[in-house]
């Protein structure tokens, strides 16, 4: 059952509190000495650092904004993956640098949250109840990464995809009128799927409110 505003939110355990920060307290440095904070425009990197102060505050509707983007991203992303390892040949061109030797070890293990953050964000949203207004605030929330990542960072990275969408260089459009149509895009490729996924996942009826 999808929570409604006023629903008591049950705090996240300190177990999985601590457990997600110390995985943040690896991942923010091994990102920022192998790629920079530009690196952190990424929605799904962006994500994790809205997620990491939403279960200590146990804000429910900032967990529901992300939850919907990293489920799709990180079903993406393990499928991609999967793939590769099964057929040597990544199918949709997502991991092909999980495969390149001259990234350290440490930095492409920092990729590997992909696979476990969807089933995190999923039982924390089965715990605390999913906030269907989440949906509209990652609309402004990613578009707002999208935009400084467009703005601020270098071109050669493609962050959030705002040059090349999928590798494939846009030059189909002026870039004032493609990051508005990314935008919209991404809100109805992205965000929209992913906000009935985690919806449906997170439905808990018949066990409200949520046990302790």
């Amino acid at each position: 059952m999808t929570r409604t505003p006023t629903a008591k939110v049950p705090p996240v355990p300190i177990a999985a509190r601590l457990g997600f920060t110390a995985w943040m307290l690896f991942w923010i440095p091994v990102v920022l000495a192998t790629q920079g904070p530009q690196n952190f425009w990424w929605l799904c990197n962006l994500a994790q650092f809205i997620l990491l102060y939403s279960i200590w505050t146990s804000d429910r509707l900032l967990v529901s904004s992300q939850a919907g983007t990293i489920v799709v991203v990180g079903a993406a992303w393990t499928v991609d993956l999967a793939g590769a390892l099964i057929t040597g040949s990544s199918p949709f061109g997502i991991t092909t640098y999980m495969f390149n030797e001259d990234l350290s070890i440490a930095l492409r293990a920092t990729s590997t949250y992909h696979v476990w953050l969807p089933v995190f964000v999923v039982w924390l949203c089965r715990r605390q109840g999913y906030d269907v207004r989440g949906f509209r605030l990652q609309c402004g929330i990613g578009t707002a990464a999208i935009l400084g990542s467009w703005i601020f960072g270098e071109s050669m990275r493609n962050l959030n995809y705002t040059i090349a969408p999928f590798g494939i260089e846009q030059v189909w459009l002026p870039q004032a009128l493609y990051i508005p149509i990314l935008c919209v895009g991404t809100a109805l490729l992205l965000y929209l799927p992913g906000h009935f996924i985690v919806k449906s996942l997170a439905d808990r009826s018949g066990d409200f409110p949520p046990r302790a």
